[in-house]
């Protein structure tokens, strides 16, 4: 409407139009356009050269004063990256008119950091002052420092820093970092709990790892743990102690640990709520005697474990003894299928070649069972090992094979992790402490000869020096610094052979033959020495390899067993099983 009113005074006075006339002016005007910079370079170096001054002390117009510390600071600087300083400085407070706070009872250092990271954007901080950092930082209301030591304590949880993180994470409402905790604690029950800190926690959360079902350990490691966290302060925690003690299934513990129990540990036997109940577990059997417990994960391996179809169930063969014992059944949908078998700290998993993925928990306890979990993304056959809290499966399923996954437990997805560099089949896949490794395989045409190493952590792929001879379907297994490759196929003939890798000097070396050829057969090592049993069209029998007299001998024979030959895994069998 203005438009139309404009348009008909310019016509009556016979003025240009409105329209010439804003043309002319825009058209005089020169037109601006942006200069291509390095914003975050100005930035850094605005940042650099403001540090630069409150080092050299140059205009600063402000003190922060810590224990017998003093940090002369630019008032508009610290007030721009904390809201605390912001707020002090803006009003006339006390400490805004003398030029000066002081910040009492708090680590000089801590407040050092803080103010580093105003002028830097940058932090760390030492083991020892993790809580106090978080607490300064806090206080000054610095939240990007807040998260960041955060996430930094998160990535950093081990059993020795679970405790402190725990309680700065409730401290300070990190509602992330409280569930990472809760969900290692519940993982890592028995590292935590053989840790110096653990008797610093919490009545409540100790009551919680004890009643929670699903905290990875056994009623003998959470009994074990219980003793030592009332030990600690035993006038306050003893009616603790009874209350959480009396919750656990005695029926599940070893003979020789409850007479254990009620012969030494006077905060079981001087207390008839804890004793009575024990009574209903008859622990005077012959010849048993009294023995502690030991966590779990921590007893060294010492059966040969298989995968029996004909009795649908798990055996386990004791090489010393040269006994079998049968342990949990397998189900029916288990024993159809072919599959690789891995062990991680205490849990049992079964990868099958159909993708599906199963658990046993706690494979110590007799009476727990299999739980399916998530499905791998891969079908086919594959490789598996465990390293550093995860599961990692090499899919081995044909030529073009390259993929590699991860499964982390507390996460329970699998995961697209890397690819081999080489596409292969059949490769024999083996984990150290530090890295693990691929050696050789069949791309479709050829048997290979390649080895590879791979560092998780990174991740990252390192060719090694070729195996002395071809192999395909082999078996590889680590002792002593030494990685054993033996068996497999350069087809059409089967492999009695062995080599190993000297993972120090990177070098190959051979070594005695097995008694028999074997391919696509399992290996597992304990106690120093290597065991092989299974395999395509090999015999029954179980042979161990002793390094130190570089000798192979037959110790036993699966004879009447059908296993699933790729499956066999090393174990550590108690006395439970009876």
């Amino acid at each position: 409407m203005y438009m139309f009113f404009f348009q008909i005074v310019f016509k009556k006075f016979q003025l240009p139009s409105l329209q010439v006339l804003l043309f002319q002016h825009y058209s005089n005007m020169e037109v601006e356009r942006t200069i291509p910079m390095d914003k975050s370079a100005h930035d850094a170096e605005l940042l650099k050269n403001l540090n630069r001054m409150r080092e050299n002390k140059m205009f600063c117009d402000f003190l922060i004063k810590a224990g017998s510390e003093e940090f002369p600071v630019h008032k508009n600087v610290v007030s721009a990256g904390s809201d605390y300083f912001k707020a002090m400085l803006s009003h006339d407070t006390k400490e805004s008119e003398a030029g000066v706070v002081d910040i009492k009872k708090s680590n000089p250092v801590c407040v050092k950091k803080c103010i580093d990271f105003i002028y830097t954007g940058n932090g760390s901080v030492a083991d020892e002052n993790r809580e106090e950092l978080m607490l300064v930082a806090h206080m000054m209301q610095l939240q990007r420092l807040c998260d960041g030591i955060a996430l930094f304590l998160e990535n950093d949880l081990n059993p020795d820093s679970f405790v402190s993180t725990k309680r700065i994470a409730h401290m300070f409402e990190c509602k992330k970092l409280i569930e990472c905790c809760k969900t290692y604690g519940l993982d890592n029950f028995c590292l935590i709990a053989s840790s110096s800190d653990f008797k610093l926690l919490e009545h409540d959360y100790i009551s919680f790892l004890m009643e929670s079902k699903m905290t990875k350990a056994s009623v003998a490691d959470k009994c074990k743990a219980l003793l030592i966290w009332t030990q600690h302060e035993p006038d306050n925690r003893v009616k603790s102690f009874e209350e959480n003690f009396r919750t656990f299934d005695f029926s599940k513990l070893r003979f020789e640990y409850v007479k254990y129990l009620v012969e030494n540990e006077p905060l079981v036997f001087n207390s008839v709520k804890c004793w009575r109940p024990m009574m209903l577990r008859s622990y005077h059997k012959d010849k048993i005697d009294a023995k502690d417990h030991a966590w779990s994960g921590q007893n060294e391996n010492n059966v040969i474990a298989v995968f029996d179809k004909t009795s649908k169930s798990i055996q386990a063969f004791d090489p010393v003894q040269k006994k079998w014992t049968k342990m949990q059944t397998i189900t029916d949908k288990i024993a159809s299928m072919q599959f690789a078998a891995v062990v991680l700290e205490n849990d049992l998993y079964i990868l099958g070649h159909d993708d599906s993925c199963f658990v046993l928990s706690n494979y110590s306890e007799p009476s727990n069972v299999w739980r399916k979990i998530a499905s791998r993304n891969h079908s086919g056959r594959l490789q598996a090992v465990a390293f550093r809290g995860s599961l990692y499966a090499f899919d081995d399923s044909s030529r073009t094979s390259i993929a590699v996954e991860k499964l982390t437990p507390s996460e329970g997805l699998w995961s697209q992790f890397t690819n081999k560099p080489v596409a292969a089949s059949e490769c024999a896949v083996a984990a150290t402490r530090d890295s693990i490794y691929c050696f050789g395989g069949y791309n479709g045409s050829v048997v290979l000869s390649h080895s590879l190493k791979l560092d998780p952590c990174v991740p990252n792929w390192q060719t090694l020096p070729n195996l002395p001879s071809k192999r395909a379907g082999a078996c590889a297994s680590e002792v002593g610094g030494k990685m054993f490759l033996m068996g497999g196929t350069p087809s059409p003939e089967y492999l009695d052979t062995m080599d190993y890798f000297d993972l120090l000097t990177e070098t190959w070396v051979n070594a005695t033959s097995m008694n028999r050829a074997r391919y696509r057969f399992s290996s597992c090592h304990f106690s120093s020495r290597i065991y092989v049993c299974g395999g395509s069209k090999s015999s029954y029998d179980i042979e161990e390899y002793d390094p130190l007299q570089n000798s192979w001998k037959v110790i036993g024979t699966t004879s009447g067993k059908q296993i699933i030959d790729e499956a066999s895994i090393a174990l550590c069998l108690n006395t439970d099983y009876e």
